[in-house]
């Protein structure tokens, strides 16, 4: 069975088991467009560095036909200085499904976060030339001039995953963090369905986190375009990502 459609399949079964009642933990697989990739690379060339502008940290580059992301690996705990952020230069549609391989140096040291439909506070795009300079100090991110939701989905010793809505670093949901309970050395499979006002977070197949945003709590739900960045602290030191695509969901 191809791997996709052994996918969906996993991922539907609770709701076709439960007869007429709808599963909230059920992804809407469906409607992505897996046909027309937004962006798609397997990092197989250093050619692919020109789609990504690095933020803090020490380098960005290609190894073993990976993305490998560095910072200098001072701190051994959470801490406020030599944190990185790369951005995808390419600007992505509100809805889409987002997927990587990623693998961590320690997966029990660490954090990694995803910035989702981020943009400007007055709509502009983040690389705009009024904005604010970043570096990779967090507070630039979620409590600048920057708006969006960034995901935790690997913690390491915290062994938990948090959504926040910026700008204003707020809380709105906690989930589970597989990749910091595993104890091997393989990559793991992250997947996020971003549809309208809501996110859902996968690691190989499973869902790990949910969310809705009513748009009401801490302001209007981000429901636009935006940009997509990968985020790791200092403790990480480094981490491994392959095979990242981003598709459209279907009308």
């Amino acid at each position: 069975m191809p791997p996709r459609i052994a996918l969906l399949t996993l991922l539907l079964l609770p709701s076709m088991l439960q007869g007429t009642n709808e599963s909230t933990s059920t992804p809407a697989l469906d409607q992505v467009n897996w046909n027309s990739p937004v962006y798609q690379t397997g990092f197989d060339s250093e050619t692919v560095l020109r789609d990504w502008r690095l933020e803090g940290g020490v380098s960005m580059r290609i190894e073993n036909k990976r993305l490998l992301l560095e910072t200098k690996g001072i701190n051994t705990a959470p801490a406020r200085d030599h944190h990185l952020v790369a951005w995808l230069e390419k600007e992505i549609p509100d809805n889409f499904y987002l997927e990587f391989d990623f693998r961590p140096k320690n997966k029990q040291q660490g954090l990694a976060i995803v910035f989702l439909n981020t943009r400007g506070i007055h709509g502009e795009s983040i690389f705009d030339e009024n904005l604010a300079p970043r570096d990779g100090i967090f507070v630039q991110y979620h409590s600048g001039d920057l708006n969006g939701y960034h995901l935790s989905y690997w913690s390491g010793e915290r062994k938990g995953s948090n959504l926040r809505k910026n700008k204003g670093f707020h809380l709105v949901a906690s989930g589970e963090d597989p990749v910091a309970s595993d104890t091997t050395d393989k990559f793991h499979r992250i997947g996020i369905l971003k549809k309208d006002a809501s996110i859902r977070y996968y690691v190989d197949n499973a869902l790990a986190l949910e969310y809705t945003d009513d748009g009401k709590e801490y302001g209007p739900a981000w429901i636009n375009s935006g940009w997509i960045g990968l985020r790791q602290m200092d403790h990480a030191h480094w981490c491994e990502y392959d095979n990242l695509s981003i598709y459209p969901l279907l009308p």
